[in-house]
């Protein structure tokens, strides 16, 4: 006798509701399985050229490439894989440029300096991801949401209730690119999220590391839960 398709609880949902229509599906990620992932994801991003118009440029974001592959694939993107599925926000030239699709500037690009520019990004993107389940896991706070949509437009990493109130997270390397780049972020936006929290973690000093990438651990989610108690003792 065959199960009915939804007994599956990985199977994709798809919602409807006025103007929204959404996809949902259950997942179980867990720390120690995102670690063993990146343990064995090679990486070539460093010490690659960086080009000032590609820097300087809007370009499509590299999360929504990053978390369209793991919605789909339900496991980590290797930069091979990001950057393919990043492609598909571009068109392409004749000379080994590429152009943003659906946007307004005509401008082209190196692809292999768009590429260089991702490849920086994807620690990053690992370290988000792993900072959201270390949070999730971490059973301190009610609950945990990452958006991309917030991400985007108002540089929110998550958000994370804790003994009743709401917190936006913004997770930052304490480097003066990193601080330079949140500013950067501010002038795109029409204001600060209600309640951030910037937290700024040295990387250097973590022993998480797997493979060629490092990671943060329970000490970071330590120091924001003390975070959050000083907020909330202001208040």
């Amino acid at each position: 006798m065959s199960l009915p398709l939804f007994d599956d609880a990985t199977t994709l949902d798809l919602t409807m509701d006025g103007d929204e229509i959404a996809l949902t599906r259950r997942v179980q990620w867990s720390v120690a399985d995102i670690e063993q992932q990146v343990a064995l994801l090679p990486y070539s991003g460093e010490n690659l050229p960086k080009d000032p118009a590609v820097e300087k440029a809007k370009l499509p974001p590299f999360a929504l490439s990053f978390y369209k592959f793991l919605f789909f694939k339900g496991r980590l993107p290797t930069e091979i894989e990001l950057w393919e599925t990043y492609l598909t926000h571009f068109g392409n030239t004749d000379d080994g440029r590429i152009f943003p699709k659906n946007r307004s500037s005509s401008n082209a690009y190196i692809a292999d300096h768009v590429k260089a520019r991702l490849l920086r990004s994807y620690p990053s993107l690992i370290r988000d991801f792993h900072f959201f389940l270390l949070c999730q896991n971490s059973l301190f706070f009610e609950s945990v949401r990452y958006s991309l949509s917030k991400d985007y437009f108002s540089g929110v990493d998550l958000s994370v209730q804790y003994r009743g109130v709401v917190f936006q997270i913004a997770v930052m390397l304490n480097s003066e690119r990193a601080r330079q780049y949140k500013s950067q972020k501010y002038t795109r936006h029409q204001e600060v999220p209600v309640n951030e929290i910037v937290m700024l973690f040295d990387l250097y000093k973590t022993t998480n590391v797997k493979g060629k990438i490092k990671l943060f651990s329970m000490a970071e989610v330590v120091l924001l839960k003390e975070e959050l108690e000083k907020q909330l003792a202001v208040e």
